[in-house]
């Protein structure tokens, strides 16, 4: 009888050849799954109009000195079904606030609000936070001569 050695296999039916037709194509399939996955979840981060957003920088700069120099604070509460803001340091206070809420990593839960004095320094709209975490705040009036900006950590009310 003769004994076949692996070395006189055909090809397909040794170790080898498969071992290392396999890195290669899990490194295509890997880069497949990446592309796919970045194509479905394209980042908003960069902006096409970056060179006005840098130019409307020292703009909002001049609005958050205002705000200091008129010793305005704000403090956010979030409570379920409304966003309620205190606001000190106003002698007149407008009849209502602007207030833009960007979330930190998803830009689709961005909103701008209007909220309604509602009481002294108290101003409030109804809200439902769509996601909680860190958002940042930017607080302005509608005139826009003044703006707080502020980051605050939001945890949902169940």
């Amino acid at each position: 009888m003769i004994k076949t050695s692996e070395s006189t296999l055909p090809w397909y039916k040794q170790f080898w050849p498969w071992f290392l037709i396999l890195l290669p194509l899990s490194v295509v399939i890997a880069s497949v799954i990446t592309f796919v996955i970045a194509q479905n979840n394209q980042p908003a981060l960069v902006s096409g109009n970056y060179y006005k957003e840098g130019l409307a920088i020292n703009a909002s700069k001049k609005l958050e000195q205002n705000a200091k120099q008129l010793g305005l604070t704000a403090d956010l509460i979030v409570n379920g079904t409304t966003l309620t803001v205190h606001l000190n340091g106003l002698k007149v206070e407008p009849p209502n606030l602007i207030v833009d809420l960007r979330h930190s990593t998803i830009s689709q839960h961005d909103k701008s609000l209007t909220l309604t004095r509602i009481t002294k320094g108290v101003y409030q709209s109804a809200f439902i936070l769509p996601k909680a975490g860190k958002w940042y705040v930017g607080i302005k009036d509608v005139d826009h001569e003044w703006e707080i900006k502020k980051a605050d950590h939001f945890r949902s009310i169940e």
